[in-house]
């Protein structure tokens, strides 16, 4: 077991929320041992903490909401998924408004803030649940699976099936969390075009960009919708191609769809608040499932704990 971890500065950084369109302050403070991770709304009064914690978690369209009465944070994947795989289980998380910001689309920003020289141990260990025996996990509403193996550390292979002729079949491998700044943190969330304009006409990504996601077209673009995405998302004309990847300047990886899936997985996984020993093997995954089988492992927790008590 390792003892629990907090940042020892606070982070500060601003910016725009993807799907609400709107700025936010953050800052992530130190807390002390056992407190968790916690978002605080500053912009309410009374403010009030939300545990990151799976059974605060409202919403999973597209992102991870978590809301406590009637205070909400949106799009909270990406930041827990760094801290997590940093290993800082206590920090809180004070914002202005209610979007954790987009930033690139990425974890990066927070792997370069959350260094070695800004991390502190505390004098408690931390939560683990090892696996013995394996776990497996199926949604039947969206075909998702989950397989957990014994290992000797906590690693993710994540498998995605896209009938895209540009995505097709990906996988991504993460052979341990100390690979994760290397490895997952720069993958950029991603979609296809035929979303982002159903999304764009409905006002459900105001805060959209080709900056802040890798955005895939199936069919070759006429000179009009080339146009249209350029002033709509503030590019040049000239930097779109007609077809594949519309933004390949901010491409960091190949399979990059199937590394963000990890980053995905790992940041709704933190809302356990527990990590793991074991091989975890991701098939389809999205934010629904994500959610639903940390609740389930959750469960499984309980009961080996209950076993182990007698």
């Amino acid at each position: 077991m390792k003892l629990q971890k907090t940042i020892v500065q606070p982070i500060k950084f601003s910016g725009v929320g993807l799907h609400t369109g709107l700025t936010a302050n953050v800052t992530i403070k130190p807390a002390p041992e056992n407190f968790g991770i916690q978002f605080c709304r500053i912009d309410i009064n009374p403010s009030l903490y939300i545990p990151a914690r799976s059974i605060y978690v409202s919403n999973t369209n597209r992102s991870t909401t978590i809301k406590k009465q009637e205070s909400e944070v949106i799009t909270v994947e990406h930041l827990l998924s760094a801290l997590y795989a940093l290993g800082i289980e206590n920090a809180l998380v004070e914002i202005d408004n209610k979007e954790v910001p987009i930033l690139d689309g990425s974890a990066k920003f927070y792997v370069d803030f959350i260094t070695p020289d800004n991390t502190i141990e505390l004098n408690k260990h931390n939560k683990y649940f090892t696996i013995t025996d394996v776990i497996e996990w199926k949604d039947e509403q969206t075909g998702a699976e989950y397989i957990f193996l014994p290992h000797e550390e906590f690693s993710v292979t994540c498998l995605i099936d896209f009938p895209s002729k540009i995505i097709k079949h990906q996988y991504a491998v993460l052979n341990d969390l100390k690979e994760y700044v290397q490895e997952i943190a720069n993958a950029k969330t991603f979609c296809f075009l035929h979303e982002i304009e159903f999304l764009y006409n409905n006002g459900l990504i105001k805060g959209g960009n080709l900056n802040n996601a890798l955005v895939f077209s199936e069919t070759a673009l006429s000179k009009e919708k080339i146009n249209w995405l350029a002033a709509t998302f503030h590019q040049s004309a000239n930097s779109i191609p007609e077809m594949g990847i519309l933004n390949p300047l901010y491409q960091s990886y190949d399979n990059e769809a199937a590394r963000h899936k990890i980053l995905d997985v790992i940041g709704d996984l933190a809302l356990t608040q527990t990590y793991f020993k074991g091989k975890l093997i991701a098939y389809k995954p999205g934010h629904t499932s994500n959610v639903k089988f940390a609740q389930f492992l959750m469960e499984k927790y309980i009961e080996v704990e209950a076993e182990h008590s007698f």
